[in-house]
C-alpha cells in the first residue's frame, strides 16, 4: 500500500466542512469523482461498495472509507443504508466550513484505475508510526462522528472552532485505536527490554550503556535507534517517565519528599527542577492546580 504521510499528530487544526447523517437507497452510485478535501464516508446500517483507485472495498456497520482531495473515488449502495459523510481537512489555518459541494470534479474509470495512493501515515512522537488504511472497521467512530454532525448542524456561535476541536478529539481517538491494532514496528521491538525496564523500575538511574546491554546493542547504535523511535533521548525518556509517575502520587496526596525518594532521587531540589522542566509547574503549583478546577 502507498500511504502519504500527514505529519505529527501534534500539528492537527482540522476544520470540518460538511458533515450529515443520511439514508439512501440501493442503486445509488456517486462518482466516480474527486474531492477538493477529505472525506471520511460511515455506515451505520445496511450495505455499500467503494472503490478507491483501483481497489473496492465492502461496506457495513461500522465500516468505514477515507480517502484524500484528488483522490479518483466511487461510492455504490448496494442496500437500503444510514450513513454519515464527513469532509474535512486535516491542518489549515482557519477552521471555517468550506463545503466542498462546488470543488467536485469528475473523473474517468482510467483514472480510477491507474490511481495508487491508498492510506497515510500520521506521527505520533514517542509511538511508532500510524497507518491510516482507507478501509476501517471502527465502530467506536460513531459517538465522534454524530456530535460532530450535530454541531455542524446547528451553527451556534463558535461552532467552527468547536468541530476543530471535536475533529481534533476523534483523529487522536481514532490514532490510538489504530496503534494498539498494529504490531510493534522490528526497531520499537528492539528497545522493547529498555522501555520495559523504565517504566518498570524509573527510581533506577540507568545508563544509556546499561539499557544498552538489556537490549543487545552497542550504546551508540542503541541511543540512535531510541531516539529515532520515541522522539527523546534515553536520559529524557527516563526524567518523563519519573514525572509521568511523579504526578500520579502528588495528585493522591504523597508527599514530596517521599515521591523524589521513591523515584530515586538524590534531593527534592532536583526533583522539582526536572518537574517543572518538564510540565512547566512546580510540584507545589502542580498540587493547587488541581483545586483550582
Amino acid at each position: 500500500m502507498i500511504s502519504t504521510d500527514l505529519g505529527s499528530i501534534y500539528d492537527l487544526a482540522p476544520a470540518v466542512n460538511f458533515a450529515a447523517r443520511a439514508e439512501a437507497h440501493e442503486n445509488i452510485v456517486w462518482g466516480p469523482r474527486k474531492n477538493p478535501d477529505f472525506q471520511l464516508f460511515y455506515i451505520l446500517s445496511g450495505e455499500a461498495e467503494a472503490q478507491i483507485g483501483a481497489e473496492h472495498y465492502l461496506l457495513a456497520g461500522g465500516d468505514c472509507v477515507i480517502y484524500g482531495p484528488l483522490c479518483p473515488h466511487r461510492l455504490r449502495i448496494l442496500s437500503e443504508v444510514e450513513y454519515i459523510s464527513l469532509h474535512f481537512q486535516w491542518r489549515v489555518p482557519s477552521p471555517e466550513p468550506i463545503h466542498p459541494a462546488y470543488a467536485l470534479q469528475s473523473c474517468s474509470d482510467e483514472e480510477m484505475r491507474l490511481y495508487r495512493e491508498i492510506g497515510f501515515i500520521v506521527e505520533i512522537p514517542g509511538q511508532d508510526k500510524v497507518q491510516l488504511p482507507a478501509f476501517i472497521n471502527m465502530p467506536g467512530l460513531e459517538p465522534y462522528l454524530l456530535r460532530i454532525v450535530q454541531e455542524y448542524s446547528n451553527e451556534t456561535p463558535g461552532y467552527a472552532i468547536y468541530l476543530r476541536a471535536l475533529m481534533t478529539e476523534m483523529i487522536i481517538a481514532l490514532a490510538r485505536q489504530l496503534l494498539n491494532r498494529q504490531p510493534p514496528s522490528a526497531e520499537r521491538v528492539k528497545i522493547e527490554p529498555a522501555l520495559s525496564a523504565i517504566g518498570q523500575h524509573p527510581e533506577t538511574n540507568w545508563t544509556v550503556a546499561e539499557l544498552a546491554g538489556l537490549c543487545g546493542y552497542h550504546a551508540i547504535y542503541f541511543s540512535a535507534m531510541f531516539k529515532k523511535c520515541t522522539g527523546v533521548t534515553p536520559k529524557q525518556y527516563l526524567i518523563s517517565e519519573r514525572i509521568r509517575k511523579a504526578k500520579y502520587h502528588l495528585l493522591q496526596g504523597e508527599k514530596m519528599e517521599r515521591i523524589a525518594e521513591r523515584l530515586g532521587y538524590a534531593s527534592i531540589h532536583y526533583f522539582s527542577r526536572n518537574f517543572k522542566d518538564e510540565t512547566g509547574l512546580t510540584p507545589t503549583e502542580f498540587k493547587q492546580q488541581e483545586h483550582e478546577l
